[in-house]
């Protein structure tokens, strides 16, 4: 089965799918640029030298992959010449401007004939793969090298499409291939031995969580606001959609009449010119200002960010956050915020996220499904310090108890910085 499972994917599969791709390529500007940057991957991997450091690769499908797994490149970057390869865009993009010192790229073609010829030209001492973007012939080539082959932060849902038929199919002999499958909780794990029918894995957790801690340190160094700004009750909205502003927003306004001291900054999911113009326009009557002009910062009460990347930095300002995406398709990134154990408010749409759940049951979140919710929260919070404290203590505690999946890992790497 899994010989068949292997000539279907090599010789009917990829075939197809390069067809495909490089047709779209004729009439799609973003795909045309992702397949020269596939032929420009493989010019240069077969370009590096021989450095002075072993090489370890790494692939991330996209930036929230790679995000999660820096502290394993934080860690190891001094001992080994990093390689990270992305299949999208977003997180080869961000790589090249925030981590100059390794060599990124994207995922060339999975054609095991190329991937023998990559791994004999790099000799890696160890591929790892974040999370769930597995390439067969990428993975089995590094088998057949005999590299040592890792898939962390692996997680498998009830609902993840790799549970068809088709895929387990596809799929089967790859997984099976890892020396260690690392799964970031044990119901994972239980479905990758009952669907994949394999033993080699093992529950470490998720470095993401000890990624939010390392943004944290770093975060707490700078200053990206003036001192004389900063308010002992700020709330930050990150990550906010206009579907977002649009559920809390008469409450909203109506709490900075009320609460003169409040001050706001909002963060939208993308500052488009139009909605940073309605929501500078919402909080004139405040005094407003975009993140572009903070160094004008005086007596106003509300900062719109207008730039991306800031987010996650400005949550220590913040004595409550409200995480966005939560009135959409799904909440973003609540750690980001729990991490500096403040109380984390959101939407009723969050069951997309594992530890958004786990923070509502252990009362380190809460959630409004109403503006009329909103604003009784905002007010049991801001006339209660004592709640404020309670629920962001539980909030920054899940965090710290989540976090040590790099030193697990390192340990069963067998790799010591």
């Amino acid at each position: 089965m899994r010989v068949l499972a292997r000539i279907i994917y090599r010789f009917v599969f990829i075939p197809i799918l390069l067809i495909g791709v490089h047709i779209a390529g004729l009439f799609n500007k973003k795909m045309k640029q992702a397949i020269s940057g596939r032929y420009n991957a493989i010019r240069i991997l077969r370009k590096l030298k021989d450095a002075q450091k072993p090489a370890l690769m790494i692939h991330a499908s996209s930036l929230g992959e790679f995000e999660h797994i820096r502290p394993i490149i934080h860690r190891l970057g001094d001992k080994f010449r990093i390689i990270v390869t992305f299949f999208s865009a977003s997180g080869f993009e961000h790589a090249k401007k925030t981590m100059p010192d390794e060599v990124h790229v994207y995922l060339p073609f999975d054609l095991f004939w190329l991937w023998k010829k990559i791994f004999k030209q790099l000799k890696p001492e160890i591929l790892i793969i974040s999370k769930h973007d597995v390439w067969p012939n990428q993975v089995l080539a590094a088998k057949k090298m005999h590299i040592p082959l890792y898939l962390v932060n692996a997680s498998l849902s009830p609902k993840s499409s790799r549970l068809n038929l088709f895929y387990r199919f596809l799929l089967q002999e790859a997984y099976a291939a890892f020396d260690t499958i690392f799964t970031i909780s044990e119901d994972d794990a239980r479905r990758f031995k009952k669907y994949f029918k394999i033993q080699r894995v093992k529950v470490v957790g998720d470095t993401k969580f000890d990624q939010v801690l390392i943004r944290k340190e770093i975060a707490l160094k700078k200053e990206l606001l003036k001192k004389s700004w900063i308010d002992k009750r700020m709330l930050v909205l990150g990550s906010i959609w206009p579907e977002d502003y649009n559920a809390i927003k008469t409450g909203l306004l109506d709490l900075m009449r009320k609460y003169t001291d409040l001050k706001v900054i909002v963060v939208p999911h993308q500052p488009s010119e139009q909605f940073v113009g309605q929501l500078l326009d919402d909080f004139s009557s405040f005094g407003a200002l975009t993140f572009s002009s903070k160094e004008n910062l005086q007596t106003e009460r509300a900062l719109v960010v207008n730039v991306v990347g800031v987010l996650a930095d400005l949550y220590r300002y913040a004595t409550w956050a409200y995480v966005g995406g939560s009135f959409k398709q799904g909440i973003h990134n609540v750690m980001e915020a729990a991490v500096y154990a403040i109380p984390v408010l959101f939407g009723p749409v969050y069951e997309n996220s594992f530890e958004a759940v786990d923070l509502v049951n252990q009362n380190g979140a809460l959630v409004v499904r109403t503006n009329d919710e909103f604003v009784e929260v905002m007010e049991k919070l801001m006339t209660d310090p004592g709640l404020t404290q309670a629920v962001g203590r539980k909030a920054g505690q899940y965090v710290q108890n989540k976090t040590g999946a790099t030193d697990r890992l390192l340990k069963a790497f067998k790799l010591r910085p």
